[in-house]
């Protein structure tokens, strides 16, 4: 089966999707009476048995609900033993158990982040690592190109794509939208999806032109070698 990168047929975009998958921690906005109030401040919960090292090492995946309040703002991360046991995470710079947000927006140098612009990095899933004194903030999804079976997106860019558009192959291409607006020759256009479709290693087995639609219908075999 023959795959390729999945592009939008429409608008000529590839498709940009998270592909990683990670265990989501919980986040919440809490109090914190002798802070400042130029900041707003921020609860991680993990399981005890996650160490502090493994914290460091690895960072956290977490999702951050959209706060509309344009203040920075710190996170502590609490390790939970049990309903009555908890330690928190320690900053190594000041011993206190807060770290200061900070992101590089856009390849810039690390800034402090304002709570409601945390879409800037991701709408939704966010990834921290504790850097020294503070908690750098990523977008959690580590995004990169859909992989898809590509018979029918092939079939499609083919049927879309008029000869001299394609400048490695410049005859190559159906072109429907010529016979779309305009009088189907209906054995001209038979020829054309024969010989286009041939030439990129299918069969057409049937094919169908729905004059009202301005469709078609098109039964497509891949031909095999041994």
């Amino acid at each position: 089966m023959r795959k390729d990168i999945e592009i939008h047929i429409n608008t000529g975009d590839i498709i940009i999707e998270p592909q990683n998958t990670a265990k989501l921690r919980p986040f919440s906005w809490v109090e914190n009476d002798s802070g400042l109030t130029r900041y707003i401040y921020g609860e991680i919960r993990l399981p005890g048995a996650i160490s502090e090292a493994s914290v460091k090492n690895d960072g956290i995946y977490l999702t951050i609900p959209y706060t509309p309040e344009y203040k920075e703002f710190y996170i502590r991360i609490r390790r939970v033993f049990n309903d009555e046991i908890s330690s928190f995470v320690q900053n190594p710079v000041d011993g206190s158990e807060w770290f200061l947000a900070k992101a590089g927006l856009y390849g810039s140098e690390m800034k402090n982040v304002y709570a409601s612009r945390l879409l800037l990095i991701s709408e939704d899933r966010f990834f921290i690592r504790l850097n020294k004194g503070f908690a750098a903030v990523y977008s959690g999804n580590e995004s990169d190109v859909n992989i898809i079976p590509a018979q029918r997106q092939n079939a499609n860019l083919l049927l879309k794509c008029l000869p001299t558009n394609n400048y490695r192959y410049p005859l190559t291409g159906v072109g429907l939208i010529r016979w779309v607006n305009s009088n189907v020759h209906y054995t001209e256009l038979s020829a054309v999806l024969q010989r286009e479709f041939e030439n990129d290693g299918m069969s057409v087995e049937n094919a169908s032109f729905d004059l009202e639609s301005k469709g078609l219908q098109l039964g497509l075999k891949q031909y095999t070698t041994d």
